[in-house]
């Protein structure tokens, strides 16, 4: 009880207790932060509603974008634009971050989220890749958080061009059309027909004609029988058709 007191061994003794506390500060952070992730990952698996938005506040429009500058893009691109309950692949950590990093600026729970990304990203009902996240804020305004993946090919967005409205399926059959019919000879157009019309005359239109109205039928049996239709009618759907 009387003994002397050694200082070295005081001050061993104090420095263990800083450093436990120290590590038991660090393990419950990283705690927490687990906690908060999961929390994170878990209301992005079952974002579903379109009837929200979160308070957030931010110095910067950059990454702000309205819903009809998102679904012109989703239309031009033949993306899907929906929340991230039917989203098939894995969110990266570093979305995770940033949406945990807008939370804490903010002090607030986000609950829904929404994807941009082409339709095979999506575990669509029936009736990977570079994906967009976003968060609904208020005036119908998206937040990007994160985008990952590479960026769009332009054969893609060529491929694409053609199924935006149904104006530009009609256009494209149209052209398709002439091409057929400027290029077709003449003698396989009359058929052997022992006629001389010359490369233009009625013969040479009938035969646009002929050949529209088949392509035309050859592309609904298409779109019909694989489900594919125009990008403006299914942006922001759920289902394939």
């Amino acid at each position: 009880m009387f003994d002397s007191i050694d200082i070295k061994n005081e001050l061993i003794k104090v420095r263990s207790k800083t450093e436990n506390d120290f590590l038991n500060s660090v393990n419950n952070l990283l705690d927490n932060d687990f906690v908060k992730e999961s929390e994170i990952e878990k209301n992005i698996t079952k974002s579903s509603s379109k009837n929200y938005f979160a308070e957030i506040n931010t110095s910067s429009n950059e990454n702000i974008f309205n819903i009809e500058s998102i679904k012109k893009i989703a239309i031009q691109h033949r993306l899907r634009f929906l929340p991230t309950k039917h989203f098939k692949n894995k969110i990266p950590k570093e979305a995770i971050f940033k949406i945990k990093e807008i939370e804490k600026a903010n002090n607030l729970t986000i609950d829904h989220f929404f994807i941009l990304a082409p339709s095979k990203a999506f575990e669509l009902e029936d009736c990977n890749k570079d994906p967009l996240l976003f968060i609904p804020i208020k005036n119908k305004n998206y937040l990007l958080v994160h985008q990952w993946g590479g960026d769009l090919g332009w054969i893609k967005k060529a491929i694409a061009l053609p199924l935006k409205t149904i104006e530009s399926m009609f256009v494209t059959v149209g052209i398709a059309a002439f091409l057929i019919a400027a290029f077709t000879p003449t003698w396989l157009i009359l058929n052997g027909a022992e006629v001389d019309m010359g490369y233009f005359g009625y013969h040479r239109i009938a035969w646009f004609l002929y050949a529209f109205i088949m392509l035309c039928s050859l592309s609904t049996f298409l779109c019909f029988s694989q489900n594919i239709y125009p990008s403006e009618y299914q942006w922001d759907k759920k289902t394939y058709n």
